[in-house]
């Protein structure tokens, strides 16, 4: 993941991809704080990284390097944000505000609003001549924002696949350059499609439109362990929907729930298919911001969790969802107040790792795991449920204080960041009120030395207002 190579193409209509040309230096550094660790809480923690990994995580006092490491007050530090449900091109759109609620998700697709105020400016800027390179990059700097080190939904053409380097840098894209270990297919693959996987997860926002031999091909990946798991949209829709039901009876009656199988939405399920899932292992991603949204109804997540079906949580994308995973975490906190914060952080790290089958690597702050966290500030609250998680699930993108994604730390506060990377090119943001630095790499190449953050939201800009559209900011909450 961390190996930023672009295309020529990519250099020749965006001067931002300068930025993240070359091969970046993991930094070996050492955090101190409150830690969330597999085991619970350690009030003086510390996490030590080194190169990628974590190298070792703990008591201070157990961990090489406490001594001088960086402690930021009030904050804990938590594993990364795990998203596996998100459309990240579509995510430079302002919200959507149908007016009204819809039976399924191909109704509101074909309404008339959906083309004119999302389709029409997304094709516009998903163009050759638009700016596709620019809204892969944007898209992941609000993912990192919002707490984010995986990302599930990366920019994906099959007529151009060489936007698909656009996705090779910042969060980690699950689909297209996660930076774990995976062997592409090749001649001696004994799966065999036209089109092979390309990464560890592969995300398919429509199943049921596949061939028998396209699904049996991802089958065949699974067992194999190339491909970890397959992330399907199912079944989106009003809980009555009896259409977006059916679509889980398909898929169960052709002998597609395995394990690796993950049901995005599932709104429609009902007691019995959460049965099923959990049998065969079949785990689900639950979005409600979205849901609510759109259909005024969200998945029966109490029947899922009574059927012993692990659920992680995302934001589907900031149209009709939430900003980024920690605005996604804040509302289901106010809405869906009976999901404790402990749990809450699971559903966004460990419980993703595990359903996506990537919990070997990446989920929770292990030694020789990937070094993915984010540090949130969040004084303690001693008349809290849980006196130091629960002001966290308050917290707003202004309180991510640190986002480190492979050891390498991408972005947050001035202070910090300046102190983990002296002397390098930091880029300045503004975020709910709040100053931040983001690092994008460094380029070589003389003619691209002066492009600036600033010129990606400018080039998208250009292209949206076309379309009586606009590039929003970074909502809050």
């Amino acid at each position: 993941m961390r190996g930023f190579r672009f295309t020529a193409r990519c250099a020749s209509i965006l001067l931002a991809c300068a930025w993240l040309v070359g091969e970046a230096k993991a930094l070996d550094f050492t955090i101190a704080g409150k830690v969330l660790t597999p085991t619970g809480l350690v009030s003086d923690g510390a996490v030590a990284v080194s190169g990628k990994n974590i190298d070792a995580v703990g008591p201070a006092a157990s961990v090489p390097g406490a001594a001088t490491a960086i402690k930021i007050p009030d904050t804990v530090i938590l594993p990364g944000f795990i998203d596996l449900h998100n459309h990240l091109t579509w995510n430079v759109l302002p919200r959507w505000i149908p007016g009204r609620k819809f039976a399924s998700r191909y109704e509101w697709q074909d309404s008339p609003e959906y083309d004119r105020l999302l389709v029409a400016p997304h094709n516009a800027i998903m163009d050759k001549n638009g700016a596709p390179c620019e809204v892969e990059i944007y898209a992941e700097i609000k993912a990192l924002v919002g707490g984010a080190t995986s990302s599930l939904g990366s920019i994906f053409d099959k007529d151009h696949p060489e936007y698909a380097d656009c996705a090779k840098g910042l969060v980690r894209n699950l689909d297209l350059a996660s930076g774990l270990d995976f062997k592409k297919p090749d001649d001696t693959d004994p799966c065999k499609s036209p089109q092979p996987i390309g990464d560890v997860v592969f995300n398919d926002v429509f199943p049921l439109e596949e061939t028998h031999g396209r699904m049996d091909y991802f089958l065949c990946e699974l067992n194999r362990g190339s491909l970890r798991s397959l992330v399907i949209h199912l079944s989106e829709g009003a809980p009555a929907d009896s259409s977006a039901h059916r679509e889980f009876t398909m898929l169960d009656r052709a002998g597609l729930l395995k394990p690796g199988m993950v049901i995005v939405h599932g709104t429609a399920l009902r007691d019995a298919d959460f049965g099923q899932m959990a049998k065969n292992g079949v785990g689900l991603v639950w979005s409600p911001r979205s849901n609510d949204e759109l259909y005024g109804a969200t998945t029966n997540v109490g029947s899922a969790s009574l059927a012993h079906v692990p659920i992680a949580i995302a934001p589907d994308w900031s149209p009709s969802g939430s900003a980024g995973m920690l605005q996604e975490i804040g509302y289901i906190a106010r809405r869906y107040r009976a999901i404790s914060s402990e749990d809450l952080f699971k559903m966004a790290t460990s419980v993703p790792a595990q359903i996506a089958r990537l919990d070997g690597s990446i989920g929770d702050l292990t030694k020789d795991k990937k070094a993915d966290f984010v540090a949130i500030r969040a004084k303690r609250d001693p008349k809290a449920r849980n006196p130091d998680l629960d002001p966290v699930v308050k917290a707003m993108p202004a309180d991510i204080m640190l986002v480190v994604v492979g050891g390498e730390p991408l972005y947050g506060d001035p202070a910090v960041m300046t102190q983990l990377r002296p002397g390098a090119k930091l880029e300045d943001m503004t975020v709910c009120g709040a100053s931040k630095k983001l690092y994008l790499g460094e380029s070589d190449a003389p003619s691209l030395k002066n492009s600036s953050f600033d010129q990606i939201q400018i080039a998208i800009n250009s292209l949206l207002v076309k379309y009586g559209s606009k590039l929003p900011d970074i909502e809050c909450e």
